[in-house]
């Protein structure tokens, strides 16, 4: 997990505001799914939303168990 301290939204506002028809692709590598196996996808939440996508994955997982070993 990475410890580097984030950026405010000013440090982004350059690239947040170019509208979508002007953003140039070209650029940017083809991947493939290998690429992506061991990638990190960080989400800028404070402690308390993240407190709370964590009961979310935690319950979702528990029903689904459930769900799993008593069929309907």
């Amino acid at each position: 997990m990475s410890t580097r301290r984030d950026k405010p939204r000013e440090y982004f506002a350059k690239l947040l505001n170019i509208p979508e028809e002007q953003i140039d692709y070209s650029e940017i590598p083809a991947t493939t799914r290998a690429d992506w196996e061991d990638a990190e996808v960080l989400f800028p939440v404070s402690a308390e939303e993240f407190q709370a996508i964590k009961t979310f994955v935690r319950n979702r997982r528990q029903r689904k168990a459930t769900a799993a070993t008593h069929p309907k």
